[in-house]
């Protein structure tokens, strides 16, 4: 007979299939925000969703979960539970894993293509937007830096993604010119639309390019900047544009160092932890997850030593340093899960 943990286990593992699209779902709609306000509800107060068959049976599935509760034992009337809650306020969280969803419904599939021919796409969208609320809380330190410590006229967002750090930072600071670079056109457009949307008067400029391309990028961003002071930030992004070497990260900043010679640069970044790092937390962390389907889509997310390799082998002093979620490896040594760097030119 099974032991219990391991019962406990194995619907862990099978409940995420699940509960991660209806989540994920939902709560791009507006469906979990609306649950999660509201005193009680109903599936008509979700007025946004048509296909009330399967909104009912869902509530019905999210009541067996202990999301939401029974309000009126009809099954008419729910209120969130204090679970619910508490997921609903974090569904941002199910957004970038599930934007993976194809390579995972494809995985039996992939699995037999030695030859890699099987090309699964990263729904964009869904991962700009869930990409972009997930990293609020890594933003401060960055915008305290550039707002206390940094001169410049135009701020460049290098995989701008929707813009949500541009906007975090005009919360802070006015009278700056922004320009968003990334290299997909639905990011850049994105990014364009939500900081106009705000700002109508602003001046923004968005330049679709891959970010390894600094030729490109760098020369419609020094038009735009017009002979002003520039400054650059850069979310997650160099996990994507590694290739898994420490090398290509060092060339990257050498073409940026001289190109803009005097900007200031902030990074926000994930970090392969060690494996008995990742074992020793997983039922805390989604870190296994998140390597798993970077790996599998071929970006290059580097180790702590490695990172810091990069730092000590490039011409930037490093002002701020915040790391997340440290974790001790085998030798004691305390590794961040993710950091954020605020970097000066020597």
């Amino acid at each position: 007979m099974l032991k219990r943990e391991v019962v406990e286990d194995i619907v862990v593992l099978l409940r995420g299939f699940f509960a991660t699209p209806i989540i994920s779902s939902l709560g791009r709609l507006g469906a979990l925000e609306i649950m999660r306000n509201a005193k009680n509800f109903t599936a008509d107060d979700l007025s946004l969703i048509p296909n009330k068959k399967l909104l009912q049976d869902t509530l019905r599935y999210f009541a067996r979960l202990g999301l939401i509760e029974d309000v009126d034992g009809q099954g008419r009337l729910y209120r969130a539970s204090e679970l619910g809650v508490e997921v609903f306020r974090r569904a941002n969280s199910f957004y970038v894993p599930h934007s993976y969803y194809e390579y995972m419904a494809r995985y039996h599939e992939l699995i037999q293509d030695a030859s890699s021919r099987i090309n699964c796409r990263v729904e964009r969208l869904e991962n700009v937007v869930g990409s972009g609320i997930t990293h609020l809380r890594y933003f401060p330190p960055a915008v305290s830096f550039l707002k206390r410590k940094a001169v410049f006229d135009t701020l460049v967002d290098v995989g701008c993604g929707d813009g949500q750090f541009l906007l975090t930072f005009l919360k802070e600071v006015s009278g700056k010119k922004l320009v968003g670079v990334d290299l997909s056109e639905l990011s850049t457009d994105t990014t364009y639309k939500n900081l106009r949307a705000q700002y109508p008067e602003l001046e923004i400029a968005t330049v679709c390019c891959d970010a390894l391309d600094v030729k490109n990028w760098s020369g419609k961003v020094l038009r735009f900047a017009n002979g002003g002071k520039v400054a650059i930030s850069m979310w997650f992004l160099l996990h994507e544009i590694s290739k898994n070497q420490p090398a290509v990260l060092k060339e990257f900043f050498r073409q940026i160092r001289t190109i803009f010679p005097a900007a200031p640069i902030v990074i926000g970044e994930v970090v392969r932890q060690s494996e008995d790092i990742l074992i020793s937390n997983n039922v805390r962390s989604l870190l296994p997850e998140y390597l798993f389907f970077h790996e599998m889509s071929g970006q290059g997310i580097l180790s702590w030593q490695e990172y810091r390799e990069v730092l000590n082998c490039i011409a930037y002093d490093l002002v701020v340093e915040k790391l997340f979620d440290e974790a001790p490896d085998k030798e004691g040594k305390k590794i961040p899960s993710t950091f954020v760097w605020c970097l000066t030119p020597k």
